[in-house]
């Protein structure tokens, strides 16, 4: 019976280590459920086993190389994936700079009902009007309203927001 023969070097060190790298790295931006997440951590091992098979100095080496560069690269990646477009299509953006915590509370409720403003975005139900110099939250009534349409504000529930867009005879 004939085993595959293999020789241990740095070149079979850098390629398994390469190989978790990139699967880490993989499973930032592509989601598989964890199969590349244990792809990766394959590769890793694979990198460290063929370092002591090397010797023990190597061995010991090539472990610290994986127990530093592994985790600092995943850093970086998950430093640069809310900046692509996968993430900008996943994760919603934070509060507005200019809206401020407690500024719809401040407001009477009853100074907004029967105030017209505009959708700014398109209401789905939720999404966002401006009225006067003010980006409100708001909700429909469970209609779609396009953006730059004129919306009526019907009721305000603390930070909650209900809309209906405004029909042409009534904007007239």
């Amino acid at each position: 019976m004939t085993m595959l023969a293999w020789e241990p070097s740095w070149s079979l060190v850098a390629v398994a280590f390469a190989a978790g790298v990139v699967f880490a790295v993989a499973e930032v931006f592509l989601p598989s459920g964890g199969l590349l997440t244990a792809l990766s951590v394959l590769g890793f091992v694979a990198a460290i086993v063929v370092g002591f098979a090397m010797g023990k100095t190597e061995g010991i080496v090539t472990l610290a190389i994986v127990v530093i560069l592994a985790p600092t690269l995943l850093c970086v990646t998950l430093r640069l994936w809310p900046h692509t477009p996968l993430a900008k299509r996943i994760v919603l953006d934070g509060p507005s700079s200019t809206a401020k915590a407690g500024d719809l509370a401040k407001l009477d409720p009853a100074d907004l009902v029967g105030k017209v403003g505009v959708a700014k975005t398109l209401l789905r139900p939720a999404g966002k009007m401006v009225l006067g110099d003010r980006q409100i939250d708001c909700v429909t009534e469970g209609d779609l309203v396009q953006a730059g349409r004129k919306v009526e504000i019907l009721e305000v529930h603390g930070a909650r927001v209900v809309v209906r867009a405004v029909e042409e005879a009534e904007e007239a």
